[in-house]
């Protein structure tokens, strides 16, 4: 079975995170304040390979796997929780195009160093595909990482194409950034750094080879990289649980250390001295450690099976996404519960607690693991539901 056990050049990434993290926490004012990474900070990122993580090694990929995928991201959100969802989130759209795409155009894109893409379902447009030509055209907003990517699209129509179910075909598309429009209108409570602006792309003649779906199962092998689509969403709902791990993990550490000397009157007596705060505190490390150890646990299974199989089954499907979902909304509960024990410190916007806590409530509604999704988790874990797209 898949291993978790961190490799020698596992670790080595690892490092490497946790130096472009504590720039990027250096930073933290310069991200919020352009809404967006830094230039260098996100082709640094590029260059370390970090967002090639999960791109298949005969395609330049790293080889790692899904666990230490899972732990850069995790690391980096550690330190400010949008360079972590940026990172996490691009290496799984990474992974996406180079598995489900044409090998021609994947290896076009990963011939750059800088190459990544930035795409996104929040919005629909227009593909209209006549065998060696396409148009494409649409409006999409929450463009994560779109002021970085060298290649920019969203999820469209295609144009008289149906399911056999009589529902539209879907695909995703994508054009090189200088042909996409980048609206300046990202500007949230948290999460402000990572550049999710909304794009326009004017109707425009592309190659269809720069079209993909990673809703079905890719004719390409690559082994257990198949298994990033036609799967479920699994490579997007662990970049979210990944970085509200990450912000749950320096919200912890961050409380520890205001426990431990925080002595307000009139006892004078440190606030880890209280039995009530003793207890909470115990109980948020035991949710946190138990959250992240189900998410690697299930992502080592899952890799294992993809290796056996190169699919994965309904059941592994389920445990993976119930993992992720609950990752997701313990490491919200966990900050609530460490700004609660510390007192008004995060009435400071710049604290690391209130960053956290803010960064992780703009999350938690994501598409890929909130309240709805869980709904068709649940219903898909009992029976009453196929596989769903989104499981």
């Amino acid at each position: 079975m898949t291993t978790i056990q961190e490799t020698n050049a596992a670790r080595a990434t690892i490092d490497t995170a946790t130096l472009l993290g504590q720039d990027a926490d250096r930073r933290w004012t310069e991200l919020d304040e352009a809404r967006r990474l830094p230039a260098d900070l996100y082709q640094a990122a590029l260059v370390a390979g970090l967002f090639r993580t999960l791109v298949p090694p005969a395609l330049g990929g790293s080889g790692g796997s899904p666990v230490e995928w899972f732990r850069i991201g995790l690391e980096l959100a550690w330190h400010e929780a949008s360079v972590g969802w940026v990172v996490s989130q691009g290496a799984a759209e990474l992974g996406w195009l180079a598995v489900a795409s044409d090998p021609a155009f994947a290896r076009e894109v990963l011939a750059d160093p800088l190459g990544s893409p930035s795409t996104t379902i929040a919005g629909i447009g227009e593909l209209a595909i006549d065998g060696d030509s396409a148009t494409f055209g649409g409006q999409w907003a929450f463009n994560t990482g779109c002021t970085g990517a060298t290649w920019i699209g969203g999820l469209a129509i295609i144009s008289g194409a149906l399911s056999p179910e009589g529902l539209p075909e879907l695909r995703f598309a994508c054009v090189p950034a200088d042909r996409a429009e980048l609206a300046d209108d990202w500007n949230p409570t948290g999460l402000r750094g990572t550049g999710s602006h909304s794009v326009t792309i004017p109707k425009q003649t592309i190659d269809p080879t720069w079209t993909y779906t990673p809703f079905e199962p890719t004719p390409h092998d690559y082994g257990p990289h198949r298994c990033l689509v036609g799967n479920g969403n699994w490579p997007i709902a662990t970049s979210v649980a990944a970085t509200q791990l990450g912000a749950a993990r320096r919200a912890l550490d961050e409380a520890k250390q205001i426990l431990i000397t925080k002595a307000p009157p009139p006892t004078f007596v440190p606030l880890a001295n209280n039995a009530a705060v003793q207890r909470a505190y115990l109980r948020a490390e035991g949710l946190w450690n138990a959250c992240r150890s189900a998410v690697e646990s299930e992502l080592a299974l899952m890799w294992d099976e993809a290796e056996r199989f190169g699919e994965l089954s309904t059941a592994q499907r389920v445990r993976l996404f119930a993992a992720n979902a609950t990752a997701n909304e313990q490491a919200v509960a966990i900050i609530d519960s460490m700004c609660e024990l510390t007192g008004t410190v995060t009435v400071d916007r710049t604290h690391p607690l209130s960053r956290c806590r803010r960064d992780t409530e703009v999350l938690r509604g994501h598409l890929a693991a909130n309240g709805q999704s869980v709904e068709y988790g649940g219903a898909v874990a009992l029976g009453v539901s196929p596989k769903e797209t989104r499981v």
